[in-house]
């Protein structure tokens, strides 16, 4: 099948369409679209069922799928046989997705994740579900070349009896999997304990299972807060954990609360599904705890959340696109908490030492100054304006 470009398509995109049609040209039943980031792969499974009854398209992405959906858009006439992970659903694991949701596929494509984890993870839930259904999977997932290693092979043989690299194209390459292990152990998530309790971590969350340094840092501070608000008697303060990761800052909250006899109103939030996950079972202690009440949302940015809904935003932002160093991703979580704090609200922010953020919070807020500072982790503290009183 010939690829009909997408605006957003670039040539990783194309070697994907490419080695899955060359090497699944005839695979019945639904397609799997795994970690699309421009739409492209989407649009081009949505291409090749056209004209073929009962036959779906399945999207899921790590990160919250704004353009797959987009992708999706443009083929309106297929949006009842599209579903998207995120789309007015929970945040499920693969495997829960696949199940509730019927694909009965056998082609699965989409990009590497960075994390060995995440991709053994992937094999082993979709070499499951195939063994589940009684059909053979084909697995076609392509990267950067030179970010590729052995081990990914290793990762997919978890879950494939046959694993091999595809001829590589520029600067790219795609690996194949197929025929499914017939007995295959799910994958299991992995706990640490930490200070505050038990750390969950699945798939390729930040950190794994472990405490950050960085996360430490500000997780020092905001507890803090909370046992400040605990002393003086204010009611469920309202926090928001921007960018759960892991949950660490989350359970470090709702330890302190709870120690202290206290109230929290506490909403954590991340664009990575793992994270979702990971923090769901890392507060899972807490869920139904008189006094602390906790939401964890798969979200952009904390899209969905209320303007002036928040008395504290905790914020351990990502610099890394993939492996690039982009010191730009922060700005829109800045918006974020901007436009979530009440006003008189406060920001706490932990970042690297040499990046230069403090700047760009003194422009967003009234005040900005820092907690602490070593030669590895700066914590700022940034206060939303308050109202003028008029006279």
């Amino acid at each position: 099948m010939i690829f009909a470009p997408e605006e957003n398509a670039d040539a990783l995109d194309r070697l994907i369409v490419h080695d899955a049609a060359e090497n699944a040209p005839n695979v019945p039943g639904d397609i799997l679209v795994l970690d699309d980031r421009s739409g492209a792969l989407t649009a081009w499974a949505c291409a090749r069922i056209e004209g073929r009854s009962r036959v779906f398209v399945r999207s899921v992405s790590r990160a919250h799928a704004a353009e797959a959906r987009a992708a999706a858009s443009r083929r309106g006439e297929l949006n009842d046989r599209l579903l998207i992970a995120g789309d007015n659903l929970a945040a499920p694991d693969l495997g829960t997705f696949l199940a509730e949701h019927s694909f009965s596929g056998s082609l699965a494509l989409g990009r590497l994740p960075k994390s060995l984890a995440a991709l053994e993870e992937n094999a082993r839930f979709l070499a499951r579900h195939a063994h589940t259904m009684d059909r053979e999977m084909t697995l076609v997932l392509g990267g950067a070349t030179k970010h590729m290693t052995r081990s990914m092979n290793d990762a997919l043989r978890a879950g494939f009896g046959e694993v091999r690299g595809l001829r590589g194209k520029g600067k790219f390459r795609s690996l194949y999997a197929s025929a499914p292990g017939e007995s295959v152990a799910p994958p299991l998530a992995r706990r640490s304990a930490w200070s505050s309790g038990e750390l969950v971590a699945y798939g390729g969350v930040f950190s794994g299972a472990k405490a950050d340094r960085g996360g430490e840092a500000l997780a020092r501070a905001a507890t803090t807060r909370i046992a400040t608000a605990v002393e003086r008697g204010i009611a469920s303060p309202r926090v928001l954990d921007l960018g759960c990761g892991n949950g660490m800052l989350s359970l470090a909250m709702c330890e302190t609360a709870a120690r202290r006899g206290g109230k929290l109103s506490l909403a954590a939030t991340d664009i990575d599904l793992d994270a979702v996950r990971s923090t769901r079972a890392t507060l899972a202690p807490y869920s139904g705890q008189p006094g602390i009440d906790t939401r964890v949302t798969w979200d952009d940015a904390a899209g969905g959340e209320p303007s002036e809904s928040a008395d504290l935003v905790m914020l351990n932002p990502p610099f890394h696109d993939g492996t690039r160093v982009d010191a730009t991703l922060i700005e829109p979580l800045l918006e974020s908490a901007l436009r979530i704090l009440r006003p008189g609200g406060e920001l706490l922010l932990v970042h690297n030492s040499h990046l230069r953020y403090r700047a760009l919070l003194e422009r967003r807020f009234a005040t900005t100054r820092e907690v602490s500072r070593n030669r590895t982790f700066t914590v700022l503290s940034a206060m939303k304006e308050r109202p003028t009183r008029e006279l």
